[in-house]
Protein backbone atom coordinates (compact mmCIF):
# COMPACT_ATOMS: atom_id res chain seq x y z
CA UNK A 1 0.00 0.00 0.00
CA UNK A 2 1.59 3.30 -1.01
CA UNK A 3 2.31 6.09 1.39
CA UNK A 4 0.39 9.45 2.09
CA UNK A 5 1.74 12.06 0.13
CA UNK A 6 0.45 15.02 0.84
CA UNK A 7 0.93 16.90 -2.65
CA UNK A 8 -0.36 16.18 -6.26
CA UNK A 9 3.79 16.14 -7.04
CA UNK A 10 4.91 14.03 -4.52
CA UNK A 11 1.83 12.18 -5.73
CA UNK A 12 3.75 11.97 -9.25
CA UNK A 13 7.12 11.55 -8.00
CA UNK A 14 6.27 7.87 -5.99
CA UNK A 15 3.56 7.05 -8.96
CA UNK A 16 6.50 7.11 -11.26
CA UNK A 17 9.03 5.49 -8.66
CA UNK A 18 7.13 2.59 -7.27
CA UNK A 19 5.73 1.10 -10.27
CA UNK A 20 1.95 2.73 -10.14
CA UNK A 21 3.13 4.52 -13.87
CA UNK A 22 3.88 2.03 -15.83
CA UNK A 23 4.55 1.80 -19.66
CA UNK A 24 0.97 1.63 -21.18
CA UNK A 25 2.34 -0.63 -24.08
CA UNK A 26 4.53 -3.31 -21.85
CA UNK A 27 2.97 -2.51 -18.44
CA UNK A 28 7.09 -2.37 -17.28
CA UNK A 29 8.03 0.25 -15.05
CA UNK A 30 9.38 3.40 -15.61
CA UNK A 31 12.26 5.93 -15.13
CA UNK A 32 11.37 9.03 -13.85
CA UNK A 33 13.85 11.84 -15.33
CA UNK A 34 13.73 15.28 -13.72
CA UNK A 35 14.26 18.41 -15.73
CA UNK A 36 12.56 20.73 -13.61
CA UNK A 37 10.75 21.20 -10.23
CA UNK A 38 8.47 23.16 -8.16
CA UNK A 39 9.84 24.20 -4.50
CA UNK A 40 7.15 21.23 -3.44
CA UNK A 41 8.86 19.35 -5.20
CA UNK A 42 6.59 18.51 -7.87
CA UNK A 43 7.56 17.47 -11.12
CA UNK A 44 6.98 20.19 -13.82
CA UNK A 45 9.32 19.25 -16.52
CA UNK A 46 11.04 15.57 -17.21
CA UNK A 47 10.26 12.61 -18.74
CA UNK A 48 9.12 9.08 -18.22
CA UNK A 49 11.33 6.39 -19.92
CA UNK A 50 10.87 2.57 -21.11
CA UNK A 51 13.21 0.00 -21.18
CA UNK A 52 13.19 0.07 -24.77
CA UNK A 53 14.43 3.88 -24.42
CA UNK A 54 10.77 5.08 -25.24
CA UNK A 55 10.53 8.61 -23.51
CA UNK A 56 7.12 10.17 -22.67
CA UNK A 57 7.39 13.63 -21.62
CA UNK A 58 6.09 15.78 -18.28
CA UNK A 59 5.19 19.11 -19.09
CA UNK A 60 3.25 21.20 -16.64
CA UNK A 61 3.33 18.53 -14.44
CA UNK A 62 1.33 16.31 -16.27
CA UNK A 63 3.16 13.15 -18.24
CA UNK A 64 1.81 12.61 -21.68
CA UNK A 65 1.59 9.22 -22.96
CA UNK A 66 -0.24 10.70 -26.34
CA UNK A 67 1.73 13.14 -28.04
CA UNK A 68 4.31 11.91 -30.63
CA UNK A 69 3.62 8.66 -30.17
CA UNK A 70 3.03 6.34 -34.06
CA UNK A 71 -0.46 4.85 -34.61
CA UNK A 72 -2.73 7.42 -33.20
CA UNK A 73 -6.56 6.70 -34.78
CA UNK A 74 -6.59 10.31 -36.65
CA UNK A 75 -10.30 9.85 -35.77
CA UNK A 76 -9.50 9.66 -31.91
CA UNK A 77 -7.24 12.27 -32.54
CA UNK A 78 -10.23 14.62 -33.87
CA UNK A 79 -12.13 13.75 -31.13
CA UNK A 80 -9.58 14.99 -28.52
CA UNK A 81 -8.76 18.12 -29.69
CA UNK A 82 -12.38 19.11 -30.19
CA UNK A 83 -12.94 18.60 -26.14
CA UNK A 84 -9.97 20.51 -25.85
CA UNK A 85 -11.07 23.11 -27.65
CA UNK A 86 -14.40 22.78 -25.76
CA UNK A 87 -13.03 22.94 -22.07
CA UNK A 88 -10.15 25.61 -23.39
CA UNK A 89 -13.07 27.91 -24.08
CA UNK A 90 -15.44 27.12 -21.38
CA UNK A 91 -13.37 27.63 -17.85
CA UNK A 92 -16.20 28.55 -15.44
CA UNK A 93 -17.77 25.45 -15.44
CA UNK A 94 -18.90 25.12 -11.96
CA UNK A 95 -20.49 28.64 -11.97
CA UNK A 96 -22.48 27.86 -14.75
CA UNK A 97 -26.36 26.57 -14.35
CA UNK A 98 -25.59 23.76 -16.67
CA UNK A 99 -22.59 22.39 -14.14
CA UNK A 100 -25.77 22.58 -11.31
CA UNK A 101 -28.30 20.77 -13.21
CA UNK A 102 -25.95 18.25 -14.78
CA UNK A 103 -24.60 17.59 -10.67
CA UNK A 104 -28.02 16.57 -9.23
CA UNK A 105 -29.01 14.71 -12.64
CA UNK A 106 -25.03 12.96 -11.85
CA UNK A 107 -26.20 11.98 -8.36
CA UNK A 108 -29.49 10.48 -9.00
CA UNK A 109 -28.51 8.65 -11.60
CA UNK A 110 -25.56 6.80 -9.81
CA UNK A 111 -27.13 6.78 -6.28
CA UNK A 112 -30.05 8.55 -5.43
CA UNK A 113 -28.97 11.37 -3.17
CA UNK A 114 -26.07 13.22 -2.34
CA UNK A 115 -25.44 11.08 1.62
CA UNK A 116 -25.47 8.16 -0.48
CA UNK A 117 -22.54 9.38 -2.91
CA UNK A 118 -20.95 10.35 0.33
CA UNK A 119 -20.93 7.20 1.94
CA UNK A 120 -19.81 5.50 -1.43
CA UNK A 121 -16.91 7.66 -1.79
CA UNK A 122 -15.53 7.04 2.01
CA UNK A 123 -14.67 3.66 1.39
CA UNK A 124 -12.89 4.43 -1.78
CA UNK A 125 -9.16 4.70 -1.74
CA UNK A 126 -8.16 4.10 -5.32
CA UNK A 127 -9.98 6.14 -8.11
CA UNK A 128 -9.27 6.02 -11.94
CA UNK A 129 -11.35 8.98 -13.52
CA UNK A 130 -11.14 7.58 -17.22
CA UNK A 131 -11.47 10.75 -19.35
CA UNK A 132 -11.46 13.36 -16.60
CA UNK A 133 -11.31 16.47 -18.99
CA UNK A 134 -10.59 19.73 -17.22
CA UNK A 135 -12.24 17.80 -14.24
CA UNK A 136 -16.18 18.64 -14.96
CA UNK A 137 -17.43 15.97 -13.54
CA UNK A 138 -14.89 15.14 -10.83
CA UNK A 139 -15.17 17.81 -9.01
CA UNK A 140 -18.39 16.17 -7.90
CA UNK A 141 -16.44 13.70 -6.27
CA UNK A 142 -13.15 15.48 -5.69
CA UNK A 143 -12.75 18.16 -2.99
CA UNK A 144 -9.93 19.69 -1.40
CA UNK A 145 -11.53 16.99 2.11
CA UNK A 146 -10.52 13.75 -0.50
CA UNK A 147 -8.98 11.14 1.70
CA UNK A 148 -7.96 8.11 -0.52
CA UNK A 149 -4.80 7.03 -1.17
CA UNK A 150 -4.78 8.26 -4.86
CA UNK A 151 -7.33 9.97 -7.68
CA UNK A 152 -5.76 9.74 -11.12
CA UNK A 153 -7.34 11.48 -13.68
CA UNK A 154 -6.77 10.72 -17.60
CA UNK A 155 -8.00 11.92 -20.61
CA UNK A 156 -6.84 12.05 -23.95
CA UNK A 157 -6.76 15.85 -24.46
CA UNK A 158 -4.93 18.60 -23.21
CA UNK A 159 -8.01 19.99 -21.20
CA UNK A 160 -6.71 16.90 -18.33
CA UNK A 161 -3.78 20.55 -17.98
CA UNK A 162 -7.13 21.93 -16.74
CA UNK A 163 -7.86 19.67 -14.52
CA UNK A 164 -4.62 19.21 -12.79
CA UNK A 165 -4.90 23.32 -12.52
CA UNK A 166 -8.43 23.19 -10.70
CA UNK A 167 -7.49 20.20 -8.21
CA UNK A 168 -3.61 21.78 -7.60
CA UNK A 169 -4.76 21.90 -3.51
CA UNK A 170 -6.21 18.41 -3.52
CA UNK A 171 -3.99 16.00 -1.79
CA UNK A 172 -3.00 12.59 -3.74
CA UNK A 173 -3.70 13.14 -7.06
CA UNK A 174 -2.34 12.60 -9.80
CA UNK A 175 -3.29 13.88 -13.70
CA UNK A 176 -1.59 11.92 -16.99
CA UNK A 177 -3.02 12.67 -20.84
CA UNK A 178 -3.40 9.07 -21.94
CA UNK A 179 -5.85 7.17 -24.35
CA UNK A 180 -7.89 5.33 -22.28
CA UNK A 181 -7.41 2.61 -24.62
CA UNK A 182 -4.40 1.93 -23.20
CA UNK A 183 -3.98 4.06 -19.99
CA UNK A 184 -0.69 3.83 -17.73
CA UNK A 185 -1.45 2.04 -14.59
CA UNK A 186 -0.82 -1.67 -14.13
CA UNK A 187 -3.93 -4.04 -14.08
CA UNK A 188 -6.37 -4.82 -11.14
CA UNK A 189 -4.95 -1.60 -9.28
CA UNK A 190 -7.80 0.62 -8.17
CA UNK A 191 -10.82 0.02 -6.14
CA UNK A 192 -13.18 2.63 -8.19
CA UNK A 193 -13.11 3.45 -11.63
CA UNK A 194 -15.55 6.10 -13.68
CA UNK A 195 -16.30 6.69 -16.81
CA UNK A 196 -18.98 9.29 -17.16
CA UNK A 197 -19.57 10.08 -20.78
CA UNK A 198 -16.38 9.07 -22.05
CA UNK A 199 -16.37 5.18 -23.55
CA UNK A 200 -18.53 6.09 -26.26
CA UNK A 201 -16.57 8.68 -27.46
CA UNK A 202 -13.77 6.37 -28.54
CA UNK A 203 -13.25 3.98 -31.81
CA UNK A 204 -15.46 0.85 -29.81
CA UNK A 205 -17.55 1.73 -27.00
CA UNK A 206 -17.36 -2.30 -25.74
CA UNK A 207 -13.65 -2.27 -26.45
CA UNK A 208 -13.01 0.95 -24.29
CA UNK A 209 -15.21 -0.48 -21.91
CA UNK A 210 -13.02 -3.70 -21.56
CA UNK A 211 -10.11 -1.66 -21.59
CA UNK A 212 -10.74 0.41 -18.56
CA UNK A 213 -12.24 -2.67 -16.36
CA UNK A 214 -8.96 -4.45 -17.11
CA UNK A 215 -7.86 -1.61 -14.05
CA UNK A 216 -10.46 -2.82 -11.65
CA UNK A 217 -9.69 -4.78 -8.50
CA UNK A 218 -11.82 -7.93 -8.20
CA UNK A 219 -15.00 -6.55 -5.92
CA UNK A 220 -14.19 -3.24 -7.01
CA UNK A 221 -16.63 -0.89 -8.56
CA UNK A 222 -17.34 0.86 -12.17
CA UNK A 223 -19.43 3.76 -12.77
CA UNK A 224 -19.99 4.53 -16.33
CA UNK A 225 -22.55 6.47 -18.51
CA UNK A 226 -23.51 5.95 -21.98
CA UNK A 227 -25.20 7.08 -24.68
CA UNK A 228 -28.53 5.52 -25.52
CA UNK A 229 -29.80 5.09 -29.49
CA UNK A 230 -32.59 7.32 -29.99
CA UNK A 231 -35.48 7.14 -32.23
CA UNK A 232 -35.16 6.41 -36.22
CA UNK A 233 -35.14 9.78 -37.44
CA UNK A 234 -32.95 11.29 -34.71
CA UNK A 235 -30.34 8.88 -35.30
CA UNK A 236 -30.77 9.66 -39.18
CA UNK A 237 -30.37 13.36 -38.33
CA UNK A 238 -27.91 12.72 -35.95
CA UNK A 239 -25.06 11.22 -38.07
CA UNK A 240 -26.17 13.48 -41.14
CA UNK A 241 -25.08 16.38 -38.78
CA UNK A 242 -22.25 14.99 -37.42
CA UNK A 243 -20.47 14.07 -40.82
CA UNK A 244 -20.99 17.73 -41.83
CA UNK A 245 -19.75 19.03 -38.47
CA UNK A 246 -16.85 16.78 -37.78
CA UNK A 247 -14.82 17.66 -40.29
CA UNK A 248 -14.65 21.46 -39.61
CA UNK A 249 -12.54 23.08 -37.56
CA UNK A 250 -13.09 23.55 -33.50
CA UNK A 251 -13.49 27.00 -33.82
CA UNK A 252 -15.91 26.73 -37.19
CA UNK A 253 -18.08 23.83 -35.90
CA UNK A 254 -19.17 26.11 -32.77
CA UNK A 255 -20.20 28.35 -35.02
CA UNK A 256 -21.82 25.99 -37.76
CA UNK A 257 -24.46 24.91 -34.34
CA UNK A 258 -25.25 28.16 -33.39
CA UNK A 259 -28.35 28.14 -35.62
CA UNK A 260 -29.48 25.06 -34.00
CA UNK A 261 -29.08 26.90 -30.51
CA UNK A 262 -30.97 29.63 -31.63
CA UNK A 263 -33.58 27.10 -32.77
CA UNK A 264 -34.05 25.46 -29.57
CA UNK A 265 -34.03 28.95 -27.74
CA UNK A 266 -37.12 30.27 -30.08
CA UNK A 267 -39.10 26.51 -30.15
CA UNK A 268 -38.45 26.47 -26.10
CA UNK A 269 -39.92 29.82 -25.75
CA UNK A 270 -42.99 29.28 -27.65
CA UNK A 271 -44.54 27.01 -24.67
CA UNK A 272 -46.48 24.65 -27.10
CA UNK A 273 -47.35 21.57 -26.12
CA UNK A 274 -48.52 18.56 -28.32
CA UNK A 275 -50.47 15.12 -28.11
CA UNK A 276 -48.25 12.44 -30.28
CA UNK A 277 -49.23 9.21 -31.41
CA UNK A 278 -47.68 6.07 -30.52
CA UNK A 279 -45.65 5.61 -33.46
CA UNK A 280 -43.61 2.05 -32.94
CA UNK A 281 -41.87 2.19 -36.67
CA UNK A 282 -39.92 5.74 -35.66
CA UNK A 283 -39.48 4.27 -32.16
CA UNK A 284 -41.38 7.08 -30.86
CA UNK A 285 -43.38 6.79 -27.78
CA UNK A 286 -47.30 8.74 -27.87
CA UNK A 287 -47.95 11.19 -25.31
CA UNK A 288 -48.12 14.90 -24.47
CA UNK A 289 -44.82 16.86 -24.95
CA UNK A 290 -43.22 19.87 -24.93
CA UNK A 291 -42.99 21.20 -28.78
CA UNK A 292 -39.29 21.96 -28.28
CA UNK A 293 -38.61 18.35 -25.94
CA UNK A 294 -40.24 16.73 -28.83
CA UNK A 295 -38.05 17.66 -31.37
CA UNK A 296 -35.11 17.44 -29.33
CA UNK A 297 -35.71 14.01 -28.52
CA UNK A 298 -37.02 12.30 -31.65
CA UNK A 299 -35.75 14.62 -34.51
CA UNK A 300 -32.27 16.33 -33.97
CA UNK A 301 -30.69 17.35 -30.76
CA UNK A 302 -30.68 21.27 -30.93
CA UNK A 303 -30.60 21.16 -27.08
CA UNK A 304 -32.16 24.40 -25.24
CA UNK A 305 -32.46 24.67 -20.84
CA UNK A 306 -33.58 27.87 -19.60
CA UNK A 307 -31.15 27.74 -16.93
CA UNK A 308 -28.34 28.34 -18.97
CA UNK A 309 -26.58 30.92 -21.04
CA UNK A 310 -26.35 30.76 -24.91
CA UNK A 311 -23.00 29.65 -24.92
CA UNK A 312 -23.55 27.28 -22.31
CA UNK A 313 -26.41 25.80 -24.46
CA UNK A 314 -24.32 26.07 -27.93
CA UNK A 315 -21.73 23.98 -25.95
CA UNK A 316 -23.94 21.46 -25.32
CA UNK A 317 -24.69 20.81 -28.91
CA UNK A 318 -21.37 21.31 -30.09
CA UNK A 319 -20.31 18.39 -27.88
CA UNK A 320 -22.66 16.14 -29.31
CA UNK A 321 -22.04 16.99 -33.26
CA UNK A 322 -18.31 18.28 -33.70
CA UNK A 323 -16.38 14.75 -32.19
CA UNK A 324 -15.95 12.18 -34.67
CA UNK A 325 -17.02 9.61 -32.35
CA UNK A 326 -20.47 9.34 -30.47
CA UNK A 327 -21.79 5.92 -30.51
CA UNK A 328 -25.05 5.20 -29.05
CA UNK A 329 -26.07 2.24 -27.14
CA UNK A 330 -29.38 -0.21 -26.01
CA UNK A 331 -29.38 -1.52 -22.49
CA UNK A 332 -29.63 -4.80 -23.86
CA UNK A 333 -25.84 -3.95 -25.31
CA UNK A 334 -24.68 -2.83 -21.81
CA UNK A 335 -26.00 -5.62 -20.00
CA UNK A 336 -24.33 -8.32 -22.27
CA UNK A 337 -21.23 -6.64 -22.64
CA UNK A 338 -20.86 -6.59 -18.68
CA UNK A 339 -21.49 -10.31 -18.34
CA UNK A 340 -18.85 -10.74 -20.98
CA UNK A 341 -16.38 -8.59 -18.89
CA UNK A 342 -17.02 -10.08 -15.41
CA UNK A 343 -18.88 -7.20 -14.03
CA UNK A 344 -22.16 -7.70 -12.25
CA UNK A 345 -24.88 -4.92 -12.77
CA UNK A 346 -26.05 -3.42 -9.24
CA UNK A 347 -27.71 -0.92 -10.96
CA UNK A 348 -28.45 0.25 -14.45
CA UNK A 349 -30.56 3.66 -14.82
CA UNK A 350 -32.17 4.31 -18.31
CA UNK A 351 -33.31 7.31 -19.15
CA UNK A 352 -34.40 9.39 -23.03
CA UNK A 353 -30.41 10.60 -22.69
CA UNK A 354 -28.53 7.55 -21.57
CA UNK A 355 -27.47 4.95 -19.74
CA UNK A 356 -25.56 4.50 -16.04
CA UNK A 357 -24.19 1.57 -14.37
CA UNK A 358 -22.74 0.56 -11.09
CA UNK A 359 -21.07 -2.49 -11.30
CA UNK A 360 -19.00 -4.86 -9.14
CA UNK A 361 -15.76 -6.61 -11.22
CA UNK A 362 -16.44 -10.34 -9.77
CA UNK A 363 -13.47 -12.60 -9.09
Amino acid sequence: MMPQPTRRGQVGMHAAQSGDLVDPRSGRPLRLETVRTAADGEVFEGRLVADDGTAYPVHDGVADFVTGLPGADPDQGQTAASFGFKWDSWEDVEGSGAYREFRTWYITRYFDDEDAMVEFMAGRRRILDCGCGSGYSSSIYLTPSFAGELWAGVDISAAVHQARRRFADVPNTLFVRADMMAMPFPEGSFDTVVAEGTLHHTPSTRQALGAVARHLQPGGTILFYVYRKKSAIREFTDDYIRERVAPLSPEEAMQAVEPLTELGRILAELGIEIEVPDIPVLGITGGKYDLQRFIYWHVAKIYWNDQSNFEENNHTNFDWYHPRYAHRQTSDEVRAWCDELGLVVERLYEDEAGITVRATRSG
